[in-house]
């Protein structure tokens, strides 16, 4: 998978009691997305355009969400892909 095409965001820190319904909420106000995946204190966000994904990223990364900072980054940065 190349770099460029990446639209799915890592997002950790977050608290048990945290729902994927929130989640969506949260970063839809950055562009549509597709689907949301919680496990845990970490999930997954797909949107569907990846500038969307990007800006998120780019403004939700350290802020406080439910009284936990949040860590968002690229999933591509998080993991290898061969």
């Amino acid at each position: 998978m190349l770099l460029f095409q990446v639209k799915v965001l890592y997002v950790r820190n977050l608290r048990s009691d945290v729902t994927e319904d929130q989640l969506r909420e949260k970063f839809e106000q950055y562009g549509k997305v597709e689907r949301v995946k919680k496990v845990k204190d970490y999930g997954f966000i797909h949107f569907e355009d990846r500038e969307n994904a990007l800006q998120a990223m780019e403004l939700l990364n350290g802020t406080v969400h439910y009284f936990i900072i949040l860590s968002v980054q690229h999933l591509a940065y998080c993991f290898q892909y061969e």
